[in-house]
């Protein structure tokens, strides 16, 4: 009798699963694969501290006058500038951020406090973030800074803006010289008085503190040359003009002032050579009786 052994079809996943079970009963041993080499090692890098290194730490974690100081410290000029300008300017940056955030969330005391900080230190931050305000929040910071007797301020803050901006704000800018003139005239400083006083009304002729500080130094001048004429008719000529000096150094403008002056100067000089020649004679008729 003739035996055949037929060979088996075997599948792909039979076969592994057998050779899985062959690994499994220990009749088989699985070769285990080779560990890859480790990668060479990078050579090792000692860190320092230096100065600079720590003032950037510093800087990072917002002490900023720690950064200062140990910028302070490092030898190399270039470093050291370009590490201080660095500092300054992230500075500069954060206050910005802090200002525009404050006004955002309506706490405007604490952002024009900054924002007058930012001006000694970077006037053109200052501006541009001027730019940015609102009307209604610029107006509200304006008339903060008249109220508080920073009107010289609010007029150069209102100068920085855009002339189609600045027309808007014509009555605040008026009530700014207003206030400033008024300062001036409780100094006795009338002709810095006066020309505020008509700078406001050009910007708006309808201030009513305007129209009263003008007649106020107009009155004082008026006065002035009243008391001049005065002095005038009776012939205290140094005392007339005197007195229209002063009205003039007020009102340096005033035409008639300046006439009176002219007027009263060419009489005193007059009656000087007059009494000049009233008195040389005395003195010839005593130097012949000696």
């Amino acid at each position: 009798m003739t035996f055949f052994f037929v060979r088996p079809k075997i599948g792909p996943v039979f076969s592994f699963s057998l050779l899985f079970l062959l690994v499994l009963s220990g009749c088989v041993s699985a070769p285990l694969p080779e560990n890859p080499p480790p990668p060479p090692l990078p050579p090792r890098t000692i860190l320092i501290d230096t100065p600079a290194s720590k003032a950037v730490k510093a800087l990072l974690l917002g002490q900023e006058k720690k950064a200062l100081l140990l910028a302070r410290t490092i030898r190399n000029k270039q470093e050291r500038e370009s590490l201080l300008n660095l500092i300054r300017q992230w500075s500069l940056d954060r206050q910005s951020d802090a200002i525009r955030s404050d006004f955002s969330d309506g706490h405007r005391a604490e952002a024009l406090s900054l924002l007058l900080a930012l001006r000694e230190k970077s006037p053109g931050m200052y501006t541009n973030l001027l730019l940015e305000i609102p009307p209604g929040t610029l107006s509200w910071v304006l008339h903060h800074e008249i109220h508080t007797g920073q009107e010289q301020l609010a007029v150069r803050t209102m100068k920085l803006l855009q002339p189609f901006k600045r027309t808007s704000f014509l009555p605040t800018i008026s009530l700014a010289y207003s206030h400033w003139g008024f300062r001036r005239f409780w100094q006795h400083r009338y002709h810095a008085s006066l020309n505020l006083a008509n700078q406001a009304l050009n910007a708006d002729p309808a201030n009513k503190n305007a129209i009263s500080l003008k007649k106020r130094v107009l009155a004082i001048r008026d006065t002035l040359v009243s008391r001049g004429l005065v002095a005038y008719r009776h012939q205290h000529l140094p005392k007339a003009i005197r007195l229209w000096e002063m009205a003039l150094s007020i009102d340096p403008s005033n035409e008639d002032t300046k006439n009176y002056i002219l007027k009263a100067e060419e009489l005193l000089k007059k009656v000087r050579h007059l009494e000049g020649q009233v008195e040389q004679p005395t003195i010839q008729t005593q130097g012949g009786k000696k």
